[in-house]
This record gives C-alpha cells, sequence and structure tokens, in this order.
C-alpha cells in the first residue's frame, strides 16, 4: 500500500512539499528514530488518512462535484445554510450536524480538484466559511455523543482535509473542539473509546505530535482483546457486545471493525504499526465475526441493536458523498477497511481479499458457507450459497436488548427466536416502521399488544438456560426454551444444505388474558406474486385463513414454506403503514409498504400448542413443486427430516 501512496502523494499539489515521508514497508522503525522521522510517520498516517476519504473514481468525483457545488451555491454571506434547523435538539438524526456534512463534502470536492492538478479556490473558500461559521456558533446537542463524539471526529476530518492551509486561528478552535473528546475523562469502553480514540489520533495529525498520535494508538491497540461476555468488545466467539450482553456485531461491532480497520492500515510500517498478537485478533474479528453476518449490502438486521430504528442501515454504501454517520459513505465502511488491511502482509490475507471482494460485489469470489454458533451471544447464523438465514435467542446469559435515546421502542421482542431469511439482502430493507412488530419473523408471541408481563421486557435478560445451538460448521441446530412472562414455548430451528426445518411445542399462555398467539414464519416486502396449494392462481391482496386436513404449501419471492396437516395458518398480503417515529426517533411521516406476512394461529390461550413447517429458500418455483411431488408429496414430521436432511440435494438455486 505505501509505494503506491507515495505516487499519489505526488499529486497533492501545494501540500506535498509538508510530507516528510519515511522509508516504506512493514518493517516496525527503530526506537532510536529520531524526532524528525516520528513527524514522518504522523505525516504519513495524515496522508493515508486523507487519501482515504478520497475516491478517484470519475462517477464519484462527478457525484461530489454536484452537491458540493449545489452546497456553495446556497451557503449564505455568514457561512450558513438558510434550510438547516441550527435549533434541532434531537438527540440522534441531529439536523444541525448536516452542516458539518455539507461542508465534509464541500472540503473533499476542493481537495479532488487540488489532487487532480487544479485549485477551485471559491469552492475552498466557501468550505472555509462554512467551517467558520460552526467554530464561531459552537453549536451543541442535548446527546454527549454528539458534543464529544461526532462534532469532534466531523471537524478533526474536515480540518485535515484542509491541512495545512487551514488558518491558524481557525485551527486553533477546531482542535479545542477536538478536546472535549477525552478517552482520559471518562472510561469508555467498545466502539465508544475507540471514536474518541480516533479523535485523539486526528487531532494529533493536526498538530503534528507523534506524542498524542502514538498515544491514540497504544489505547487503540488495548481494546483489540478478547473480553468476558460481561464486558463489552470482542467475545470469545468473535461477535461484539455493547452496553452489557447483547450482540451488536451490526451496531457498534461495526463501527469498530470499520474505525479500527482504517486506522490500522494508516499505521502500517510506521511506529505506530499494531503489534502481531493485536493483528491476530482483530483478523480473527473480521472474518471470524463481522464476515459471518453480512448479506448483499446490509449486515444482519438481528445485529444491529436499536439501530434498527434508523433508515438507511447498509454495510456497502455506495454514494461518495455519504456521511461519516448514520449511514455511512463508502469511505468509512467495512468494505473500505478490509480492502486496506488486505492490501498489506496481514495474517490471513488471502481471507481478506476474498472479504473485501465479496463486498464490493465483485463476480467470481469463492462464496462464503458454514454454519456457526455464536454461544457469547445466543445467535446463530446458517450461509449457503443462494441464501442466509440466522437466529436470534434469549436467555439467562444475555440481554433482549435496548430503549435508550427513544431508539428501540418497539423492540420486546427482538431476541425471541427472530428468524430472518436474506436470498439479495433487499428482503427487509426500511421495512421496520411498518412492521407488526407482535409478528417478528420466527418468533411465537402475544398479539394485540407488546405487554409481555415483565418489569422491562425490552431490556430483559432471559430466564432459562437451556437456550443455543450445536454446529459442525457446516449444519447447525439451534433450540430456545422461550419464557417471556405467562408465554412459554419450546422452539428449535435445524439447518441444512437447501431448506430448514422450525418446529414448537408446549406453547402455553397462562392466566386468564384470553390473548391469541402466534407464530410468525416470516415477514418480509412484498416482492412479487404468491402462490398457495389450495388456489390456482396467484394471491390477490388481502388477508386469508387456511386449515386444511392435508399438507399446505406457500410461495414467494424464491422461498417455499411447507406446513404439516391440520396447521391453521394466516396469510396477509398488501399494504402495511407506520413512521419512524413509531419505533425510534426519525420522523413522523407516515409510510407505505407492501408486506407479505405469513404466520401460525395458535388460538387463545393455547395449551401445549405446536407448530411444524419447512422453509426452502432460494427455489425457482418448477423445483420447488418437482420436490413437493417427487420428493416429499404426503410426508409427515419424519419425513419432513429426511426430506430437509438430503432429499432437496439435488436442487440448485
Amino acid at each position: 500500500m505505501a509505494k503506491p501512496l507515495l505516487l499519489a502523494l505526488t499529486l497533492l499539489c501545494p501540500f506535498a512539499h509538508s510530507f516528510d515521508l519515511p522509508p516504506t514497508g512493514p518493517e516496525t522503525i527503530p526506537a532510536t528514530a529520531t524526532r524528525s522521522s516520528a513527524v514522518s510517520d504522523v505525516a504519513l498516517v495524515r496522508s493515508r488518512y486523507v487519501l482515504s476519504m478520497l475516491s478517484v473514481d470519475s462517477s464519484a468525483f462527478e457525484q461530489l462535484n454536484a452537491k458540493s457545488a449545489k452546497y456553495a451555491a446556497t451557503l449564505q454571506p455568514d457561512g450558513r445554510w438558510p434550510d438547516i434547523d441550527y435549533k434541532s435538539t434531537v438527540l440522534t438524526d441531529w439536523a444541525t450536524s448536516e452542516h458539518l456534512q455539507r461542508t465534509l463534502v464541500m472540503e473533499k470536492a476542493a481537495r479532488l480538484y487540488c489532487n487532480g492538478g487544479h485549485t477551485n479556490d471559491a469552492l475552498e473558500s466557501k468550505a472555509l466559511a462554512a467551517l467558520k461559521a460552526w467554530t464561531t456558533h459552537d453549536y451543541q446537542n442535548p446527546n454527549w455523543w454528539w458534543n464529544e463524539i461526532g462534532v469532534p471526529e466531523l471537524i478533526g476530518e474536515i480540518a485535515n482535509l484542509m491541512w495545512p492551509h487551514i488558518p491558524s486561528d481557525e485551527l486553533l478552535k477546531v482542535t479545542k473542539i477536538m478536546r472535549r473528546s477525552d478517552w482520559h475523562r471518562v472510561p469508555r469502553t467498545g466502539a465508544n473509546l475507540t471514536w474518541e480514540v480516533i479523535i485523539e489520533i486526528a487531532r494529533g495529525c493536526l498538530e503534528n505530535s507523534p506524542d498524542l498520535v502514538g498515544e491514540g494508538y497504544e489505547r487503540m491497540y488495548k481494546e483489540i482483546r478478547i473480553v468476558s461476555t460481561s464486558e463489552d468488545g470482542i467475545q470469545q466467539d468473535y461477535s461484539f457486545h455493547q452496553h452489557k450482553a447483547q450482540i451488536h456485531s451490526g451496531g457498534y461491532g461495526l463501527n469498530f471493525a470499520d474505525d479500527v480497520g482504517r486506522f490500522v492500515s494508516f499505521a502500517w510500517g510506521t511506529r505506530f504499526q499494531l503489534p502481531p498478537d493485536g493483528m491476530a485478533i482483530f483478523s480473527s474479528y473480521l472474518l471470524d465475526g463481522e464476515q459471518w453476518f453480512v448479506r448483499g449490502n446490509i449486515i444482519d438486521y438481528s445485529t444491529v441493536g436499536r439501530s434498527i430504528t434508523r433508515r438507511g442501515n447498509i454495510v456497502v454504501p455506495h454514494d461518495p458523498s455519504a456521511r461519516p454517520m448514520f449511514s455511512s459513505g463508502p469511505a468509512y465502511i467495512l468494505g473500505n477497511a478490509v480492502a486496506l488491511l488486505a492490501a498489506e502482509p496481514t495474517p490471513r490475507r488471502r481471507e481478506l481479499l476474498d472479504f473485501a471482494a465479496r463486498l464490493s460485489g465483485k463476480a467470481g469470489t469463492p462464496d462464503f458457507i458454514g454454519n456457526k454458533q455464536f454461544w457469547c451471544s445466543d445467535f446463530m447464523a446458517h450461509r449457503r450459497r443462494g441464501f442466509y438465514t440466522s437466529v436470534k435467542l434469549l436467555s439467562a446469559r444475555t440481554l433482549n436488548g435496548e430503549l435508550i435515546d427513544g431508539e428501540g421502542i418497539k423492540s420486546q421482542h427482538l431476541s425471541d427466536g427472530v428468524n430472518l431469511l436474506y436470498l439479495t439482502g433487499n428482503e427487509y430493507t426500511d421495512i421496520f416502521p411498518v412492521w407488526d412488530w407482535t409478528k417478528l419473523p420466527g418468533t411465537t408471541a402475544i398479539q394485540e399488544t407488546l405487554e409481555t408481563g415483565e418489569t422491562d421486557p425490552i431490556a430483559a435478560r432471559g430466564i432459562t438456560t437451556f437456550d443455543g445451538g450445536v454446529s459442525d460448521g457446516v449444519y447447525g441446530m439451534a433450540a430456545m426454551d422461550l419464557a417471556r412472562g405467562s408465554l412459554s414455548a419450546k422452539k428449535a430451528w435445524f439447518f441444512f444444505d437447501n431448506s430448514y426445518v422450525a418446529l414448537g411445542s408446549g406453547i402455553t399462555l397462562r392466566g386468564n388474558s384470553g390473548r391469541d398467539v402466534i407464530t410468525d414464519v416470516n415477514q418480509p416486502l412484498l416482492a412479487g406474486n404468491v402462490f398457495t396449494s389450495l388456489t390456482l392462481h396467484r394471491i390477490p391482496a388481502g388477508t386469508f385463513t387456511y386449515n386444511s386436513a392435508n399438507t399446505v404449501w406457500v410461495y414467494h419471492n424464491h422461498v417455499g414454506y411447507i406446513f404439516s396437516p391440520n396447521t391453521r395458518m394466516f396469510l396477509s398480503i398488501g399494504p402495511q403503514s407506520g413512521k419512524w417515529s413509531d419505533i425510534g426517533t426519525g420522523s413522523n411521516q407516515p409510510i407505505t409498504l407492501s408486506v407479505f406476512d405469513l404466520w401460525i394461529d395458535h388460538g387463545r390461550s393455547p395449551q401445549n400448542a405446536t407448530y411444524q413447517y419447512i422453509v426452502l429458500p432460494n427455489v425457482c418455483k418448477r423445483h420447488f413443486l418437482a420436490a413437493l411431488f417427487w420428493g416429499c408429496s404426503g410426508f409427515k414430521l419424519d419425513s419432513w427430516w429426511l426430506c430437509g436432511h438430503g432429499g432437496l440435494g439435488w436442487m440448485k438455486g
């Protein structure tokens, strides 16, 4: 990576002369190196940091150029924009922060002009005016995170892009704001800590301080370790916990992977390089943890925590002007971090290269296939060429979820055996405001209410211990002893090559509530026609009940669902409405989406009810029907097992 950067650095217009570069290569610089070489190491970290934010792709530059021109044209003489709410107090998606996002876009475009051998003094002046407007007013939010992490990170990126021509008085204002991020003062953990550490490194780059940069890297590297399940950070199974024992691999853990990965690559070949033992752990975290949860351009929504209430949760964005937070742009995300690390002689480099290629959508990349039980997080992931599915469980070892800063209002059932199924990764994109949250895929739950009878059902710790799974790395079985308030059930999933089986028994609602209990099979976005074994034509929009003495099947979007005889099923097809503000802090504007929802009705106050169904993902309708007629017709439960275990092995996607 270092040698190509030397060529890129020669294009950095008037900035190139200020970089005193050290020898390239992965070797660590000797302790006897001079102060001058230490400053040179800082310069190399800074140059890599800046270059990582800039795309050389022509279409990306065009997008950035168009947005920056729009922002520059609408900037007022006082350095602010007329359409931004500078009095916003929203805790999460803070409208006022859009000012810094736009400033960052303008400065990126200005820097790319410069790197291309041209200058755009007018755009540079506009970006500086916008930066000065912010530092003059020093906008702050009631949420500490914005003041101590969000704003310092954004303003540090802008200033590093402007370095070294940012005026000295402005630089002092910027670094003063960045000093609010102080991991010495408040004992942060996990991703919150690494955010503050990279802010210190960015400030060290602005101040040409090897001591600041070195201290930041040293503290970051201490966080690359295996922790206990009661601690925030990388778990023994390479899942990630934040805010106690709950999986956050797609939330805080994804931020941890993105930021640590980028900054480890920036330090390669300098005195700040990550030691080999830390690099081995971090490589395993990416490959034995994060890699398991990605499908298409998303990371499994069951791993994102309360971020599920935020619009646009994707792991592979393509808009180069996108913000580094909520949601990230390409420069800040997992694909970039993995690609940067794969460019160096890192441990398991071949696997990192393949992972980076899959994240970028490169054709011909080997598939990542297997089954893994993340025992620290009560989570099973099952990967095949044509699909990915997972089950999220709850036990006495883990927490259900969280409701923080108004995010996660309807999260009562997110760990009750949620079984999401992805073929492309787009099956649930931004569906969450319109979801029926009493019917989450895979869960068995009381209807008509989200109350479970528990004091705090969202932040609840499970009360049962027979919850988890067994895996040989290829196939797996997950089981759950569900006990939420007055509802109890035994639930299990068996994962095979081309199918999986879901079984339930002992479904009992105690007391005299008289409420209905259902098990939801799936609730994705509606995509194409729906067919069943009980009709000759596609099913129109509406809600339908089926209770046949024979086997019933349903087919939707390349997925077949097969139910045992005498199963009382409901199928809903059509529009569902809601608002992001119903589940978090997003927009209060109503939205409507077309949804497919399939569930089993156990009746009111069931006693020892059961269910059995099989799911065949990524199968064309013709193969699905062939399997039914020639492989599984008239089967009972024991032959379902045989069908899933081997009888469908001949089917191809």
